[in-house]
Order: C-alpha cells, then sequence, then structure tokens
C-alpha cells in the first residue's frame, strides 16, 4: 500500500483530486472553501488530524492524529436534484464499504454507523445554494485505528481497531470505501433514496425497535414510538405507542429506547 497521502482509488471521479493536510480545523470547511474556488465534483479533502472537527449540529468529532479517517468530498448534483436523503446514501456506501471487514455494520438513522451498537463512523453533508444549483460538501469520519476514546465516548464508540483481531489500516479503508460510495452516490443521484432504499433498510439498526424521538432539536420533551421503516424520500416512518397511522420524522435525534 501507498503512503497514505499518496494513494489511487479505483474509480471514475470520486476522489479525483485530492487534497492531503496534516492537520485541518474542519476538511468540510476547507472542501467549502475549495468548491467555491471551482473545485469539480468528486474532488476530496482529507486531513491526519482536525483540530475542529464538527459532527451534525455542531457537535464536536474527536480527532486525533493519523489514526482514523477524515474526508470531505465534493458533489455537484444537477439542478432540482432532490439531495435531502443525501447523507443516507453516503451511509449506504460507507457500510457497503466497510463490510469487506465488518459485515454485520449497522446504519443508524440518519447519519451514524454502528458495529456492536458503539458508533463507528459519522456522516455530515453541508450545502450551499450557487443560482439553482447546489454546491455540497459531503463529510465522513471512521474511527479506524484509535484504541481509547475520550470521556464519554468511552462507552458509546469504537473503531476498527478494537472491533477486529487484524485491522485495516485507514489507506486500505479509504481505498475500499470510495468505490462503494462513488457507486452509492451514482444511484441515489440517477434515482434518489428510492433506489437505494433496499440496500439501506435491511440494515437500519432502528427498524421494529422502540424509539425515543427528539422532533425539536432539544426544544421539547422526546416522543416514544416505534420505528417501522423508511419513506421513499428517505423519511423515518414511526408508529405511536398508542397505535395510529404511521408518523415521519424528517429530522432530529432518534435513541434507541432502554
Amino acid at each position: 500500500m501507498s503512503r497514505f497521502e499518496d494513494l489511487s482509488f479505483e474509480t471514475r471521479w470520486l476522489g479525483r483530486p485530492r487534497e492531503h493536510w496534516a492537520e485541518l480545523g474542519s476538511t468540510n470547511d476547507r472542501a467549502m472553501a475549495w468548491a467555491r474556488a471551482g473545485a469539480p465534483h468528486g474532488a476530496i479533502v482529507t486531513a491526519d488530524a482536525q483540530t475542529a472537527g464538527r459532527g451534525r449540529l455542531g457537535r464536536a468529532w474527536a480527532s486525533e492524529s493519523g489514526e482514523d479517517l477524515y474526508v470531505s468530498a465534493i458533489v455537484r448534483p444537477d439542478a432540482g436534484k432532490p439531495i435531502g436523503a443525501l447523507g443516507l446514501a453516503v451511509g449506504v456506501g460507507l457500510r457497503e464499504g466497510l463490510a469487506a471487514w465488518l459485515p454485520a455494520t449497522q446504519l443508524k438513522w440518519p447519519n451514524d454507523l454502528l458495529a456492536g451498537g458503539r458508533k463507528l463512523a459519522g456522516i455530515l453533508c453541508e450545502a450551499r445554494w450557487v443560482g439553482s444549483s447546489p454546491e455540497v460538501v459531503v463529510g465522513f469520519g471512521v474511527n479506524v485505528g484509535r484504541a481509547l476514546f475520550p470521556g464519554p465516548l468511552a462507552d458509546t464508540a469504537t473503531s476498527l481497531r478494537r472491533e477486529l483481531a487484524a485491522p485495516p489500516d485507514r489507506g486500505e479503508v479509504l481505498a475500499r470505501v470510495l468505490p462503494a460510495l462513488e457507486a452509492a452516490l451514482a444511484a441515489f443521484f440517477a434515482g434518489g433514496f428510492a433506489a437505494i432504499r433496499a440496500r439501506y433498510e435491511p440494515h437500519c439498526a432502528l427498524r421494529g425497535q422502540a424509539v425515543f424521538v427528539d422532533m425539536s432539536n432539544g426544544a421539547g420533551p422526546k416522543e416514544q414510538a416505534r420505528a417501522l421503516g423508511l419513506a421513499d424520500d428517505g423519511a423515518l416512518l414511526v408508529e405511536p405507542p398508542g397505535g395510529g397511522p404511521p408518523r415521519r420524522v424528517e429530522s432530529g435525534d432518534v435513541w434507541l429506547a432502554p
């Protein structure tokens, strides 16, 4: 395997070109700046470490040096293409790429991958509009080489190193993940989430489970429900505890009920 910063990939457009940094505040921030400067569809930014990595809702993402994958890709969907479920498509690609080592990896709607019930990877998609066309940065982090996690993450996170007797290095992971992600994104851009729903739902950690749903981003109480599955546009469908028609959850946090 080549040095991490010199890797080549078996892809048609994803990862071409690539910028690699020893340290950045955030790969998403750098990718967005690069996109504004004209970087093409498929360009990616990688880093050995982030000093201001973040997840959904601005949550901090622990980003140690040289241990894990920190990647942001620039994608330029055609005008009029729905992108609301893009993060779910990214999850499909990551899961399928990681399945070579962990075939039982699950997808936790809307933006995490789980191994053994612990967080293995996270996704953050950010967009700005240029006229009628979206300019999107797809960021993801995969815990590859670290063995220890700080603070409360010790009980909720895991890594390939912790899950496998002979874990791959981050270069091997990136080289396998990018082609799988490219294929998932191509299917999504061609047919929306409906085109990959059958590749997501069987691996959805929430489906059929009792869950608590925060539909107000922290502004109100959590609601208990049962997760039924996903709609063709990627919304989570839940059944209220008293029964009745399914309700759509389009955003907000979801937790498995104890």
